[in-house]
């Protein structure tokens, strides 16, 4: 009989405590879920949706709010509504009182990626500027009208801005206070008073709304309908090559995200000016990764509700 070598009783020993190979589970997409929102034919309504839930979170008046002051700590911002096609012109370190017209008013808007290093008020602190507001249009193309403000920030975490007619008349200074629960508080230059339009910032995925299209050479502001997204660590990305209904979430690797707002935007659709009305660009499928670190694929299919009215995205969605 032959000895057992010290070797064989290792490799004996060493094949015992090895735990079987566990097979890696194959990755389950959800359902197919066909969704529509609709903002109006007069694109009135801006309305924030969730994808996990497949649901409606909040939904305003576009003309409820005409500014909106940045709520991180550390923030100072100030955006403009961007679904009026707000503007703002800086007129510098002038008497508040000396602005009364838009004569000499030179123009900008804030950029619709997003970015809060191309905003059109930019960085106010400690100038003493006077701004001139162009608060837009309603939803019958009107012109709202024009405000005058200046603005302080203070390191407590609140704002500080004095406000009027160009006019000199509603000559009023107000408070707005941080609210950590959504990344931007909105504000009326009508009322004078915080208005609550953002959701709690991890409670919503995507805005539909019209917004501010910078066209460029030269620039060129245009009011557009399309799908904003949260800027609370929502990101996509656009696909025109494979098919929505092969995009898996093995395919997640092969893409960059984006985090600017517009990367969904509004170009999944175009205009006809023979016929009169959208049609959908059906190659174009959108990977969204949400702030719960949960991926969707979405791809829209009309823009139209049953009763041929539009401002009524219906999309195709699914999560990965």
């Amino acid at each position: 009989m032959k000895a057992i070598t010290p070797l064989f009783i290792f490799l004996l020993l060493l094949t015992s405590c090895l735990k079987e190979e566990l097979p890696v589970p194959v990755h389950v997409q959800g359902d197919l879920i066909l969704s529509q929102v609709e903002i109006g034919s007069d694109y009135g309504l801006q309305i924030y949706y969730d994808l996990a839930s497949n649901s409606i979170v909040k939904t305003n008046h576009k003309t409820d709010w005409d500014l909106s002051f940045e709520c991180d700590p550390d923030g100072w911002h100030v955006l403009l509504n961007s679904s009026l096609a707000g503007a703002a012109a800086d007129m510098g370190a002038v008497a508040f009182t000396s602005v009364v017209e838009t004569t000499d008013a030179v123009w900008d808007w804030d950029l619709q990626t997003g970015h809060l290093d191309s905003t059109a008020i930019g960085d106010y602190r400690n100038l003493e500027h006077v701004y001139i507001i162009d608060r837009g249009y309603n939803e019958q193309g009107q012109l709202i009208g024009f405000k005058k403000i200046m603005l302080e920030y203070s390191l407590e975490g609140s704002y500080v801005m004095r406000v009027a007619n160009l006019d000199g008349s509603e000559d009023h200074t107000v408070s707005i206070i941080k609210d950590n629960e959504v990344s931007f508080q909105a504000f009326s230059l009508e009322s004078l008073t915080i208005v609550d339009i953002e959701p709690h910032k991890d409670t919503w995925d995507l805005l539909f709304t019209q917004y501010t299209h910078l066209f460029q050479d030269p620039v060129l502001p245009y009011l557009v309908v399309g799908v904003l997204l949260n800027r609370n660590y929502t990101s996509a990305v656009l696909d025109e090559i494979i098919p929505f209904e092969d995009i898996t979430f093995e395919d997640l690797d092969n893409y960059e995200l984006s985090n600017n707002l517009n990367t969904i935007g509004y170009d999944w659709k175009s205009y006809s000016f023979d016929l009169g009305q959208f049609s959908i660009l059906s190659n174009l499928s959108y990977l969204v990764k949400t702030n719960s670190d949960a991926y969707f694929k979405l791809r829209f299919i009309d823009y139209y509700n049953d009763l041929g009215e539009k401002g009524a995205p219906k999309f195709e969605l699914q999560s990965l």
